[in-house]
């Protein structure tokens, strides 16, 4: 009894935690959309207000009705024929912010996977709902123009609340309609039941039923707005890239009805095109196919693009199934898909005739002329000198010079800075200054006094 009632206790913690998992993205989404409505409200109604009531008393006046106008923000004054002025105020709940918003937060919550539709048709349920708001706006101001003011309150309150709600349903139907798929290019009819032509051994529980041959529809070839989009709008490179994007995402289920043979080679070549040209398609064919030649075939092809990159979640899948497939099955030879094709056969090479045979070319050596005899010369040869080094001569060494002692009381600790020394210069002592010669003494002048006499 404890281990079946821990059993219970566990399964019911864990059925809790996976209810906890799977509440909290709904939460993130809930609380996404009131994000988008708080914002959108908070700064968007006064924008449509101002502008819808500017648009009213346009189209009146572009229809000659002058009797109307627009200097009041967010109003719209209307002069009767007998006197009477009219003040609309166009209200929040008059303006269509909140359908607006609402389909906004929709797309953002529940169509968001589907990506650009989803976008465009909210682009054109938004347009739709202004064009018809702005309707119901003219039509009230023209009943108060023509009977007044009760006729405005009667035909605002009434006809136009219908109106607004009938206005934001065909906006929501025509938002959906644009971003669901077509019905030629859907899996799935409103029944539940195929369409797409599904092969039989890709049926799979949760997938739905195929419909018998004889009920499938043909498709239709009628021209549509996105063909001409694509032929005459788009430029040619987006056209190609939007084209290649929704190839990628597209499943071939032809793949599923050709014999096991054929459905190997056409896995092959759409491995060669690219693993993210055709991914959708060979995931569906690792997912659904239990034949071992074309898995063998899958797995090899995928194996010898190894060089190419992962640009897609699909081209990850493809690699993690290519190893373990390889993995769980290592006694298969599994060569590289370019391996693995026949090879071609070899071109017939031309046999040539076997020529007679040459015979070998014989040189006949000619007589080879004597050397001439030596000539011995009489007479010893004299032997050479020796060879005498000389030894360069050395430079004679500069005499001696005494330096005299340094002074007493000089030395490191004084204040006066160290005397740098001149180099040492050679002195010659063969050398004598000359002599200066004597100058010339002038003649004594002769005594003229007695004494000397």
């Amino acid at each position: 009894m404890t281990a079946t009632a821990a059993a219970e206790v566990d399964e019911g913690g864990r059925r809790l935690r996976r209810s906890g998992r799977r509440l909290v993205p709904v939460l993130l989404d809930l609380l996404l959309a009131v994000v988008i409505c708080a914002v959108g409200f908070r700064y968007g109604a006064g924008f449509l207000q101002v502008h819808e009531a500017r648009w009213v008393v346009t189209v009146l006046d572009a229809v000659g009705v002058d009797s109307v106008s627009s200097s009041l923000e967010r109003h719209v004054l209307v002069f009767r024929p007998d006197g009477e002025i009219i003040l609309a105020e166009v209200t929040e709940s008059c303006s269509s912010i909140l359908s607006v918003l609402g389909l906004t937060a929709l797309t953002a919550v529940v169509l968001r996977g589907r990506r650009q539709h989803a976008v465009a048709g909210l682009v054109v349920a938004v347009a739709a709902l202004l064009a018809l708001n702005h309707l119901r706006l003219v039509g009230s101001t023209v009943a108060g123009l023509v009977w007044g003011t009760p006729a405005l309150v009667l035909f605002h309150d009434w006809v136009g609340t219908v109106w607004n709600l009938a206005a934001t349903l065909g906006g929501f139907l025509l938002m959906v309609c644009i971003t669901l798929p077509t019905a030629e290019r859907a899996e799935q009819d409103v029944a539940g039941r195929h369409t797409a032509r599904r092969p039989d051994s890709w049926a799979r529980p949760g997938l739905g039923y195929r419909l018998a041959d004889d009920e499938v529809g043909r498709a239709s070839r009628r021209v549509n707005l996105t063909g001409l989009m694509y032929r005459f709008v788009l430029p040619t490179r987006v056209a190609r890239w939007m084209g290649a994007r929704r190839e990628a995402g597209r499943i071939d289920y032809r793949i599923g009805h050709l014999p096991s043979a054929e459905r190997a080679v056409r896995v092959r070549a759409l491995a060669d095109d690219g693993l993210g040209a055709h991914a959708a398609s060979l995931v569906a064919v690792a997912t659904y196919d239990d034949d071992p030649t074309v898995l063998d075939a899958l797995a090899t092809s995928i194996a010898a693009r190894q060089w190419e990159p992962v640009t897609d979640p699909r081209v990850a899948a493809l690699r993690l199934w290519a190893r373990g497939w390889l993995l769980q099955h290592p006694e298969r030879d599994v060569v590289p898909a370019s391996a693995a094709e026949s090879p071609p056969a070899p071109e017939p090479v031309p046999v040539r005739r076997p020529s007679p045979p040459v015979p070998p070319v014989v040189r006949v050596p000619g007589p080879v002329p004597p050397l001439p005899p030596f000539v011995r010369v009489p007479g010893a040869v004299p032997p050479l000198p020796p060879v005498v080094r000389v030894p360069p001569p050395v430079p004679p060494l500069p005499p001696f010079v005494r330096v005299p002692a340094p002074r007493s009381g000089a030395g490191p600790d004084d204040d006066e800075p160290s005397t740098e020394r001149l180099p040492q210069l050679p002195v010659r002592t063969d050398l004598r200054p000359p002599v200066p010669a004597p100058r010339p003494r002038p003649p004594s002048p002769t005594p003229t006094n007695q004494d000397d006499r």
